[in-house]
């Protein structure tokens, strides 16, 4: 029987989680087969995680008094913008999509500029979700997690070093149990995110991000559960970190001090 070929509207659906079982079936197997079918599912999931990391909070949120006070005022404009921004939930990851959902981070940017947009040190309060999201992501995928493997691990730390401008090195994890699986570039808000995958004996993965920061100072560590996902994040030397995977906070916390160890006695650099 000759199956019916996966089209765009389907990957976009299936990133979604809109399909039928069945047809969720026949893309996954497709995908399976397809390298860039799969790259290109990974993709749409990507985008939908930061589409959600820039735009949930500000769509959940009211607006403020003071703007609500004139919306009271004649033709009930911030009503009717109001009104818009809601309806951008319906829309389901279009190509214009990525065009209209700048649009609403600039109006929305305009009226949120308190504190709830950066916490200490200049980091996104919304750092420890994206390190989430990133991680359910790409640690998920049994096919591609990673854009360049392990036995190619110093052309990655270079390729990485260079793409965030930031000298870097992948840890080693090993005595936690933790093999190198790989690197790739990971789509940050403002900022390009370097990920390292690692993977233990019962195929259960980490991963620890880095991203530069604007502050240089040290951020003792702070934790977080994200969509189920450990995170622990610091910053350090014009660097935030963030360590991810499901495992108890104690866990994750050994793991990352060996991490952090190793990041200290190298001088935070590769």
């Amino acid at each position: 029987m000759t199956r019916t070929p996966i089209t765009e509207a389907d990957l976009h659906a299936r990133a979604d989680g809109q399909l039928v079982p069945e047809r969720a079936a026949e893309v996954d197997d497709e995908a399976r087969r397809d390298p860039a079918l799969a790259g290109r599912l990974a993709e749409i999931r990507s985008q939908n995680a930061w589409l959600r990391s820039g735009l949930d909070s500000l769509l959940d949120d009211s607006p403020p008094q003071r703007l609500r006070e004139a919306a009271r005022g004649p033709g009930n404009r911030l009503r009717r913008l109001a009104s818009r921004l809601t309806s951008v939930r319906a829309v389901r990851y279009a190509p214009a999509w990525t065009a209209a959902a700048t649009l609403v981070i600039g109006i929305a940017a305009g009226w949120y500029g308190r504190d709830a947009v950066l916490a200490r040190a200049g980091m996104p309060i919304t750092f420890a979700q994206q390190m989430a999201y990133a991680h359910v992501l790409y640690a998920s995928d049994p096919n591609r997690p990673v854009e360049m493997w392990a036995p190619d691990e110093k052309r990655l730390v270079a390729w990485l070093s260079k793409r965030l401008d930031y000298p870097l090195r992948a840890p080693d994890l090993e005595s936690a149990g933790y093999a190198l699986v790989g690197g790739r570039l990971v789509a940050g808000n403002a900022r390009p995110t370097a990920m390292f995958v690692y993977e233990n004996a019962a195929k259960e993965r980490l991963t620890l991000q880095a991203r530069k920061s604007t502050s240089a100072d040290e951020a003792a560590f702070r934790y977080a559960v994200a969509d189920g996902v450990g995170v622990f994040y610091w910053i350090d030397d014009h660097c935030a970190y963030a360590l991810a995977g499901d495992l108890d906070r104690s866990q994750l916390l050994t793991i990352g001090e060996l991490v952090y160890k190793q990041l200290a006695e190298a001088g935070g650099k590769g």
